[in-house]
C-alpha cells in the first residue's frame, strides 16, 4: 500500500474519531445542562413551597428530642408540647388585651394573648418563639451553632435586616410566609461571628 493510500486512510479515521469525540463532548455538555435546569427547576420548586408557607404552617416551629413549639392555639398549661418546665410566668393587660410570657427551663421564652382574657392561665395564642438552646431546631434544620453559610443554605429566601444590630457585629436575617387574613408568620435568624446565635420565630397581625 503506499503512503499516498495510507495516509487518506489514516486521514479519514482520524475524521470518523474526531466526530464521535465532538458528539460525545456535546451530548456530555448537553446532558450537563439538562441537569442544571432539572436542578434549578427542583431549586424553585423548593422556594416556592417555603413562599406558600401559611402563618400557622409547620415551618413556624421548632423541635427538639423531648418536645415541639409552634406558633398558633394552645390547649392547656404550660409546656403544652415542649418537654420544658417553666423558670417564670408574667402576664399582663394592654389595649384591651390579655398576654403571657413564660421562660423556660432552658432559657427560651414563649409568648402570646390569652384566650380567655384574664381569668384564663392555660389556654393561650402563642404569638412568639425565642431560644438560644442548640437542641431546638427549625422544620429546615437551622440549629444556634450552626455556621452562617449553612443556615442560610436551608433558607435561599432570608433577606438581611439592615439595622442598628449590624454595627455591633450582628447580623440579622428574616424568612417570612406568606400573608393572608391573620398576617404573616417569619423566622428570624441573629449571626455572631458568622455563627447562628439565637432563632426568633414570630407573628405578624394584620
Amino acid at each position: 500500500m503506499s503512503y499516498h493510500v495510507m495516509g487518506y486512510h489514516m486521514m479519514e479515521y482520524m475524521g470518523r474519531l474526531a466526530r464521535k469525540t465532538g458528539f460525545a463532548v456535546v451530548a456530555a455538555l448537553l446532558m450537563l445542562v439538562l441537569m442544571g435546569q432539572a436542578q434549578s427547576r427542583r431549586g424553585m420548586a423548593s422556594a416556592i413551597d417555603a413562599a406558600d408557607a401559611g402563618p400557622w404552617s409547620e415551618e413556624f416551629s421548632l423541635t427538639r428530642e423531648n418536645g415541639a413549639a409552634k406558633l398558633g392555639v394552645q390547649s392547656g398549661a404550660f409546656p403544652w408540647k415542649t418537654g420544658l418546665k417553666s423558670e417564670s410566668v408574667g402576664f399582663w393587660r394592654n389595649s384591651g388585651e390579655d398576654f403571657f410570657e413564660i421562660t423556660g427551663a432552658d432559657g427560651s421564652l414563649f409568648s402570646g394573648t390569652r384566650q380567655e382574657g384574664a381569668a384564663d392561665t392555660s389556654n393561650g395564642l402563642l404569638l412568639e418563639i425565642r431560644t438560644q438552646n442548640p437542641d431546638w431546631r427549625t422544620w429546615r434544620g437551622a440549629f444556634v451553632g450552626m455556621p452562617m453559610d449553612e443556615a442560610l443554605a436551608l433558607y435561599p429566601e432570608a433577606l438581611a435586616v439592615y439595622d442598628a444590630h449590624r454595627e455591633a457585629g450582628v447580623y440579622r436575617y428574616t424568612y417570612s410566609g406568606t400573608r393572608d387574613a391573620d398576617g404573616f408568620s417569619q423566622i428570624t435568624f441573629s449571626f455572631e461571628k458568622s455563627t447562628l446565635s439565637a432563632i426568633e420565630i414570630s407573628h405578624v397581625s394584620g
